[in-house]
């Protein structure tokens, strides 16, 4: 291979890269990736509440169950299905 071969397959090889890099800049630039790092961090605070939410629905409903399960004993009248 001549040092001119040589010379061009090395621009060209360059120009490949430079033309990657540029691409990569463009789908993954930090406002990108700061912007889906902010929605994906909503996104799992609202889950966290609502998994909060409904674990104090569930402990509230079982108490309200307990409580009318001991009705139920006290006053002699079978509930269906507790």
């Amino acid at each position: 291979m001549s040092e001119d071969e040589f010379t061009n397959l090395f621009k060209y090889v360059q120009e490949q890269f430079d033309g990657v890099n540029r691409k990569l800049d463009e789908k993954a630039s930090q406002a990108s990736i700061d912007t889906l790092i902010n929605s994906m961090d909503s996104f799992i605070k609202r889950l966290d509440d609502h998994d909060a939410n409904m674990a104090a629905r569930d402990r509230q409903f079982n108490r309200l169950l307990e409580w009318a399960r001991k009705v139920s004993a006290k006053t002699g009248i079978p509930l269906e299905n507790l």
